[in-house]
């Protein structure tokens, strides 16, 4: 009757595990680890975010490293792919363009066959600024060591808390 009862019940917890790996037709769903990467906060309209077109599609960040742990702008899109934006406090200004250049990248991850790119030519441009949040727009052409392919980043936007930590 243990063995039993011990069986059905290990039966249910592995039909529980299937189904929750799955959306019905074979391939996996993601979790909340896949979506957020450890230690960033999870985006959302009005909030956290960043996105841009990469070569002309679609990309938005799911997940934002706090860009004062981290000292850039990092925006993860499930946990596989990211845009690394220089930061520094002192350039959250209404109106500062911040240029990318040799000693000033940008760090760009995608799902391709070049695991680094780095933007080069371009700019960040900070467009609002409050007590709580800064906004900025960027755009940058990628390239990397290892081929002459580029990547074309443009339409960038990105949202981030400025608000002093409660203590």
């Amino acid at each position: 009757m243990k063995q039993t009862v011990f069986t059905l019940g290990a039966s249910l917890i592995i039909a529980t595990m299937l189904v929750s790996c799955s959306n019905g037709n074979g391939s996996k769903v993601l979790d909340y680890r896949d979506k957020i990467r450890y230690g960033t906060i999870e985006t959302k309209e009005g909030g956290w975010s960043m996105k841009a077109k990469i070569d002309g599609k679609d990309w938005r960040a799911t997940s934002i490293m706090q860009p004062d742990a981290a000292g850039r702008i990092i925006g993860y899109y499930f946990n596989r792919e990211y845009i690394g934006l220089p930061y520094d406090r002192r350039d959250m200004v209404v109106g500062k363009k911040i240029k990318f250049s040799e000693n000033n990248a940008v760090d760009l991850s995608i799902n391709d066959d070049v695991d680094l790119w780095a933007g080069r030519k371009g700019e960040m441009e900070i467009t609002k600024v409050d007590k709580n949040w800064a906004e900025g727009t960027f755009f940058f052409t990628a390239g990397t060591s290892s081929s002459d392919k580029t990547v074309e980043v443009t339409d960038g936007f990105f949202r981030i808390s400025v608000a002093k930590p409660q203590q």
